[in-house]
Protein backbone atom coordinates (compact mmCIF):
# COMPACT_ATOMS: atom_id res chain seq x y z
CA UNK A 1 0.00 0.00 0.00
CA UNK A 2 1.15 3.36 -0.75
CA UNK A 3 2.05 5.60 2.05
CA UNK A 4 2.19 9.41 2.13
CA UNK A 5 5.87 10.92 1.65
CA UNK A 6 8.09 13.67 2.85
CA UNK A 7 8.84 16.02 -0.68
CA UNK A 8 10.93 18.62 1.45
CA UNK A 9 12.62 19.18 4.70
CA UNK A 10 13.30 22.67 6.68
CA UNK A 11 16.56 22.94 8.47
CA UNK A 12 16.31 20.76 11.59
CA UNK A 13 16.75 23.38 14.65
CA UNK A 14 17.52 20.32 17.17
CA UNK A 15 20.95 20.39 15.65
CA UNK A 16 21.41 23.69 17.79
CA UNK A 17 21.51 23.79 21.62
CA UNK A 18 18.73 25.57 22.04
CA UNK A 19 17.70 28.86 23.71
CA UNK A 20 17.41 28.35 28.03
CA UNK A 21 14.38 29.59 29.76
CA UNK A 22 15.50 30.26 33.54
CA UNK A 23 12.88 29.34 36.43
CA UNK A 24 13.59 31.35 39.66
CA UNK A 25 12.35 32.49 42.97
CA UNK A 26 12.18 35.42 44.53
CA UNK A 27 11.81 34.26 48.91
CA UNK A 28 11.47 37.68 49.92
CA UNK A 29 8.93 38.88 47.42
CA UNK A 30 7.02 35.25 47.85
CA UNK A 31 7.20 35.98 43.90
CA UNK A 32 8.42 33.03 41.16
CA UNK A 33 9.24 34.11 38.06
CA UNK A 34 10.80 32.90 34.27
CA UNK A 35 13.10 34.35 31.76
CA UNK A 36 14.30 33.50 28.57
CA UNK A 37 16.26 35.15 25.70
CA UNK A 38 14.94 33.16 22.39
CA UNK A 39 17.55 34.46 20.03
CA UNK A 40 17.74 30.93 18.33
CA UNK A 41 14.06 30.21 18.40
CA UNK A 42 13.67 34.03 16.63
CA UNK A 43 16.30 33.49 14.21
CA UNK A 44 14.84 29.99 13.25
CA UNK A 45 10.80 30.44 13.17
CA UNK A 46 11.48 33.74 11.05
CA UNK A 47 13.77 31.77 8.51
CA UNK A 48 11.14 28.86 8.28
CA UNK A 49 8.24 31.68 7.54
CA UNK A 50 10.68 33.96 5.28
CA UNK A 51 10.15 37.16 8.03
CA UNK A 52 11.89 40.10 8.19
CA UNK A 53 13.86 41.07 10.89
CA UNK A 54 10.59 43.56 12.47
CA UNK A 55 8.12 40.98 11.87
CA UNK A 56 10.35 37.54 12.78
CA UNK A 57 10.59 39.57 16.36
CA UNK A 58 7.20 40.36 16.78
CA UNK A 59 6.15 36.33 16.25
CA UNK A 60 9.18 35.59 18.29
CA UNK A 61 7.87 37.36 21.20
CA UNK A 62 4.18 35.42 20.79
CA UNK A 63 6.80 31.86 20.94
CA UNK A 64 8.14 33.13 23.92
CA UNK A 65 5.24 34.34 25.34
CA UNK A 66 4.04 30.92 25.28
CA UNK A 67 6.75 29.27 26.56
CA UNK A 68 6.20 31.54 30.11
CA UNK A 69 2.47 30.19 30.17
CA UNK A 70 3.71 26.73 29.96
CA UNK A 71 6.92 27.30 32.33
CA UNK A 72 3.54 28.27 35.24
CA UNK A 73 1.27 24.96 34.29
CA UNK A 74 1.59 22.64 37.19
CA UNK A 75 2.53 19.52 35.12
CA UNK A 76 1.23 21.24 31.78
CA UNK A 77 2.51 19.14 28.75
CA UNK A 78 0.87 22.06 25.66
CA UNK A 79 0.22 25.61 25.66
CA UNK A 80 -1.51 27.11 22.98
CA UNK A 81 -1.75 31.00 22.33
CA UNK A 82 -3.72 32.15 19.88
CA UNK A 83 -4.49 35.88 19.06
CA UNK A 84 -7.31 37.11 16.96
CA UNK A 85 -8.21 40.29 14.98
CA UNK A 86 -11.33 41.45 15.77
CA UNK A 87 -11.32 43.59 12.31
CA UNK A 88 -11.40 41.82 8.54
CA UNK A 89 -8.77 44.67 7.88
CA UNK A 90 -6.19 43.26 9.72
CA UNK A 91 -2.44 42.90 8.11
CA UNK A 92 -2.43 39.93 10.35
CA UNK A 93 -5.88 37.98 10.87
CA UNK A 94 -4.37 35.42 13.23
CA UNK A 95 -0.81 34.79 15.24
CA UNK A 96 -1.11 30.92 16.99
CA UNK A 97 2.12 29.58 19.40
CA UNK A 98 2.17 26.25 20.77
CA UNK A 99 4.35 25.61 22.82
CA UNK A 100 5.18 21.59 24.51
CA UNK A 101 8.50 20.77 26.68
CA UNK A 102 11.38 21.41 24.49
CA UNK A 103 9.85 22.79 21.79
CA UNK A 104 7.85 25.78 20.12
CA UNK A 105 6.25 25.98 17.09
CA UNK A 106 3.48 28.95 15.54
CA UNK A 107 2.21 30.38 12.15
CA UNK A 108 0.66 33.54 10.85
CA UNK A 109 -2.72 34.17 9.00
CA UNK A 110 -2.34 36.87 6.66
CA UNK A 111 -5.22 39.08 5.17
CA UNK A 112 -3.50 39.12 1.66
CA UNK A 113 -5.82 41.44 0.35
CA UNK A 114 -4.64 44.45 2.69
CA UNK A 115 -0.60 45.63 2.39
CA UNK A 116 0.85 45.58 5.37
CA UNK A 117 2.31 48.95 6.74
CA UNK A 118 6.34 50.41 6.75
CA UNK A 119 6.60 50.37 10.59
CA UNK A 120 5.61 46.87 11.95
CA UNK A 121 4.19 46.59 15.77
CA UNK A 122 1.57 44.44 17.21
CA UNK A 123 -1.36 47.14 16.79
CA UNK A 124 -0.16 47.97 13.16
CA UNK A 125 -0.41 44.06 12.18
CA UNK A 126 -3.20 43.24 13.96
CA UNK A 127 -4.88 46.39 15.48
CA UNK A 128 -5.06 47.65 19.31
CA UNK A 129 -8.52 44.98 20.45
CA UNK A 130 -7.34 41.36 20.25
CA UNK A 131 -8.82 38.27 21.06
CA UNK A 132 -6.79 36.47 22.69
CA UNK A 133 -7.94 32.60 23.46
CA UNK A 134 -5.43 30.01 25.41
CA UNK A 135 -5.80 25.77 25.65
CA UNK A 136 -3.54 24.63 28.61
CA UNK A 137 -3.51 21.00 28.23
CA UNK A 138 -2.11 19.28 31.75
CA UNK A 139 -2.30 15.87 30.16
CA UNK A 140 -5.25 14.71 31.86
CA UNK A 141 -8.80 15.51 31.79
CA UNK A 142 -10.04 18.09 29.33
CA UNK A 143 -8.03 20.86 28.08
CA UNK A 144 -8.66 24.59 29.68
CA UNK A 145 -9.86 26.94 27.31
CA UNK A 146 -10.52 30.73 27.79
CA UNK A 147 -10.99 33.40 25.76
CA UNK A 148 -10.19 37.10 26.43
CA UNK A 149 -10.62 40.52 24.36
CA UNK A 150 -8.38 43.57 25.20
CA UNK A 151 -7.82 46.77 23.65
CA UNK A 152 -3.95 47.54 24.43
CA UNK A 153 -1.12 47.58 21.01
CA UNK A 154 1.51 45.46 23.39
CA UNK A 155 1.44 41.55 23.71
CA UNK A 156 2.12 41.84 27.19
CA UNK A 157 -0.89 43.58 28.13
CA UNK A 158 -2.68 41.10 26.36
CA UNK A 159 -0.95 37.87 28.39
CA UNK A 160 -1.06 40.05 31.80
CA UNK A 161 -5.02 40.96 31.18
CA UNK A 162 -5.83 37.05 30.59
CA UNK A 163 -3.53 36.03 33.58
CA UNK A 164 -5.48 38.01 35.60
CA UNK A 165 -9.11 38.17 34.40
CA UNK A 166 -9.10 34.22 33.35
CA UNK A 167 -6.72 32.45 35.48
CA UNK A 168 -6.62 34.70 38.46
CA UNK A 169 -3.09 34.80 38.34
CA UNK A 170 -0.70 38.23 39.06
CA UNK A 171 1.75 38.18 37.11
CA UNK A 172 4.17 40.73 35.38
CA UNK A 173 5.39 40.63 31.68
CA UNK A 174 8.54 42.47 29.85
CA UNK A 175 9.04 41.47 26.35
CA UNK A 176 12.34 43.55 25.34
CA UNK A 177 13.57 42.55 21.58
CA UNK A 178 14.48 38.76 22.08
CA UNK A 179 14.32 38.51 25.77
CA UNK A 180 11.17 37.11 27.96
CA UNK A 181 10.77 37.83 31.66
CA UNK A 182 7.38 36.70 34.07
CA UNK A 183 7.11 36.86 37.26
CA UNK A 184 4.12 35.72 39.64
CA UNK A 185 2.62 36.20 42.77
CA UNK A 186 2.48 33.71 45.15
CA UNK A 187 0.70 32.13 47.90
CA UNK A 188 1.65 35.11 50.71
CA UNK A 189 2.73 37.44 48.67
CA UNK A 190 0.41 40.52 49.80
CA UNK A 191 0.65 44.21 48.34
CA UNK A 192 4.06 45.18 49.99
CA UNK A 193 5.85 42.22 48.41
CA UNK A 194 4.50 42.88 44.83
CA UNK A 195 5.80 46.06 44.65
CA UNK A 196 9.02 44.56 45.72
CA UNK A 197 9.39 42.32 42.82
CA UNK A 198 7.18 44.62 39.93
CA UNK A 199 9.59 47.37 41.47
CA UNK A 200 13.35 45.13 41.21
CA UNK A 201 11.95 44.50 37.59
CA UNK A 202 11.29 47.58 36.06
CA UNK A 203 14.90 48.74 37.43
CA UNK A 204 16.36 46.81 35.09
CA UNK A 205 17.74 49.07 32.40
CA UNK A 206 16.94 48.24 28.51
CA UNK A 207 20.46 48.36 28.16
CA UNK A 208 20.99 45.31 30.06
CA UNK A 209 17.54 43.31 28.99
CA UNK A 210 19.07 43.82 25.16
CA UNK A 211 22.45 42.55 25.69
CA UNK A 212 23.07 40.81 28.91
CA UNK A 213 22.23 36.75 29.42
CA UNK A 214 19.42 35.66 31.76
CA UNK A 215 21.58 34.81 34.63
CA UNK A 216 23.25 38.56 34.75
CA UNK A 217 20.10 40.04 34.72
CA UNK A 218 18.69 37.77 37.52
CA UNK A 219 21.81 39.86 39.83
CA UNK A 220 19.23 42.43 39.66
CA UNK A 221 16.82 40.34 42.07
CA UNK A 222 19.70 39.92 44.33
CA UNK A 223 17.45 41.90 46.44
CA UNK A 224 15.18 39.86 47.28
CA UNK A 225 17.89 36.90 47.52
CA UNK A 226 16.92 35.56 43.96
CA UNK A 227 18.04 31.47 43.31
CA UNK A 228 17.70 29.49 40.37
CA UNK A 229 14.80 26.56 40.27
CA UNK A 230 15.73 25.09 37.52
CA UNK A 231 16.28 25.68 33.75
CA UNK A 232 14.93 23.90 30.33
CA UNK A 233 15.88 24.14 27.20
CA UNK A 234 13.25 25.11 23.90
CA UNK A 235 13.97 25.05 20.27
CA UNK A 236 11.42 26.17 17.10
CA UNK A 237 10.65 22.62 16.24
CA UNK A 238 7.23 21.50 14.85
CA UNK A 239 7.01 17.45 14.79
CA UNK A 240 4.91 16.95 11.20
CA UNK A 241 4.59 14.02 9.94
CA UNK A 242 3.20 12.38 6.66
CA UNK A 243 1.02 10.68 8.68
CA UNK A 244 -0.39 14.07 10.29
CA UNK A 245 -0.67 15.50 7.50
CA UNK A 246 -2.49 12.60 5.72
CA UNK A 247 -5.12 12.51 8.96
CA UNK A 248 -5.51 16.75 8.65
CA UNK A 249 -7.20 15.56 5.19
CA UNK A 250 -10.29 14.27 6.75
CA UNK A 251 -12.46 16.99 7.22
CA UNK A 252 -11.64 18.02 3.41
CA UNK A 253 -15.02 16.23 1.07
CA UNK A 254 -14.43 13.44 -1.10
CA UNK A 255 -15.50 15.33 -4.13
CA UNK A 256 -12.76 18.57 -3.27
CA UNK A 257 -9.90 15.97 -2.50
CA UNK A 258 -10.39 14.35 -6.14
CA UNK A 259 -10.05 18.14 -7.52
CA UNK A 260 -6.19 18.37 -5.62
CA UNK A 261 -4.61 15.24 -7.07
CA UNK A 262 -1.91 15.46 -9.45
CA UNK A 263 -1.33 13.43 -12.29
CA UNK A 264 0.98 10.85 -9.92
CA UNK A 265 -2.26 10.53 -7.70
CA UNK A 266 -0.93 12.43 -5.02
CA UNK A 267 -2.38 15.58 -2.90
CA UNK A 268 0.61 17.60 -1.94
CA UNK A 269 -0.07 18.92 1.48
CA UNK A 270 1.86 21.73 3.14
CA UNK A 271 2.51 22.41 6.91
CA UNK A 272 1.51 25.65 7.85
CA UNK A 273 3.72 25.52 11.30
CA UNK A 274 7.30 24.85 9.21
CA UNK A 275 6.95 24.89 5.51
CA UNK A 276 7.67 21.27 4.60
CA UNK A 277 5.42 19.69 1.90
CA UNK A 278 4.28 16.35 1.82
CA UNK A 279 2.62 14.26 -1.04
CA UNK A 280 -0.31 12.08 0.14
CA UNK A 281 -1.41 9.12 -1.84
CA UNK A 282 -5.12 9.90 -2.43
CA UNK A 283 -5.75 6.00 -1.95
CA UNK A 284 -4.88 6.45 1.65
CA UNK A 285 -6.60 9.97 2.45
CA UNK A 286 -8.53 8.89 5.59
CA UNK A 287 -11.73 10.14 3.42
CA UNK A 288 -10.79 7.35 1.17
CA UNK A 289 -10.04 5.50 3.98
CA UNK A 290 -13.88 5.71 6.08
Amino acid sequence: MAHPSQLTTASDPTEQAGDQLIRFLLPDAFTRGAIIRGKQIIETAASMHRLDAADGLLFGQALLSSILLLSISKGGVRQVLQLDATVKSASWQRLLAETRPGAVRGYINRNDSNAEPDAPSLAARMGSTIRLSTVRDPGFGQPYISTVEHDSPYLADHIVRYLAQSVQIRADIVLHDDLAIMIEAMPGCDEEHWFKAVEALAKIPASAMAEQTPEALLAYFDSLHCRQAGSDSYSYRCGCSPAMMAESLRAIPAEQLDELVDASGHITVTCQYCGNHYAVAHSVTPSRLQ
